[in-house]
C-alpha cells in the first residue's frame, strides 16, 4: 500500500506541476496579447485621430484664409487668386495626407463630401458662391472634427476594458497558482508523514 499511495502521490504531484508550467504560459501569452492589444490602440490612436485631427485644423486655417481673401478682394476689387491657389495646393497635400489614414465608414462619406465641395469652389467664380462652399467645407470639417473626438473616446473605451481584463486575467492566474502551489504542500507534507505512520504501526504488531 505504501508504494502504492507514494505513486499515486508522485502522479498528482507531477499532474500539479504540468498544471502550472501550463498556467505560466497561459498567463504570459495572455499578458503579451493584452500588450499588443494595448500598443495597438494607442497606435491608432496617434496615427488615426490625433494626427488626422491636426490635418483638420491646417484645412480649417486654410479655409478661413481663403475666405479672409475673398472678403478684401470684394471689399477692394483686386484678384487674389494666387494666394487662394496656394492655400488650395496646401489643402490638396493635406487631404492627400488624411487618405493614407482609416477612415471610419461615416468619416468617409463626410471627407468625400469635403472634397466635392472644394472641387466645387475651385470650377466657381463667383465670390458669393465661393464664400457659401467655404462655409460648408468648414461646417463638414467641424464634423468631422467631432468624428475623431467620438473614435478617441471608443478607443480610450477600449483600452481601458483591455486594462481590466488583462488584470483580471491575472488575478485569477495568481489565484489558481497559489492554490496549485497548496496542493503540492499538501503533498509534499503527505509523503514525508506517511512513513512515520507505517513505523508507527509496525511497532505497535511487535
Amino acid at each position: 500500500m505504501k508504494w502504492t499511495y507514494s505513486i499515486q502521490s508522485k502522479m498528482a504531484a507531477s499532474g500539479a506541476l504540468l498544471t502550472l508550467c501550463a498556467l505560466v504560459l497561459f498567463s504570459n501569452y495572455i499578458d503579451q496579447d493584452h500588450t499588443n492589444n494595448v500598443k495597438q490602440s494607442i497606435s491608432t490612436l496617434y496615427e488615426d485621430r490625433l494626427v488626422v485631427e491636426n490635418y483638420i485644423l491646417k484645412m480649417t486655417v486654410d479655409i478661413y484664409e481663403m475666405k479672409q481673401a475673398l472678403h478684401a478682394a470684394s471689399q477692394h476689387d483686386e484678384t487674389t487668386s494666387s494666394q487662394i491657389t496656394a492655400l488650395l495646393s496646401d489643402i490638396d497635400g493635406l487631404r492627400n495626407d488624411y487618405l493614407k489614414t482609416r477612415l471610419t465608414q461615416t468619416e468617409d462619406v463626410k471627407f468625400a463630401a469635403l472634397i466635392a465641395t472644394l472641387n466645387e469652389f475651385k470650377s466657381s467664380s463667383e465670390t458669393e458662391n465661393k464664400l457659401k462652399l467655404a462655409n460648408d467645407a468648414l461646417s463638414l470639417l467641424n464634423e468631422l472634427s467631432t468624428i475623431q473626438l467620438e473614435e478617441s473616446k471608443l478607443i480610450m473605451k477600449r483600452t481601458d476594458d483591455l486594462y481590466w481584463s488583462g488584470k483580471a486575467a491575472s488575478q485569477f492566474a495568481f489565484a489558481i497558482t497559489i492554490v496549485i502551489l497548496l496542493v503540492l504542500q499538501a503533498l509534499v507534507f503527505a509523503s514525508k508523514t506517511l512513513p512515520k505512520t507505517n513505523q508507527a504501526t509496525s511497532a505497535n504488531l511487535n
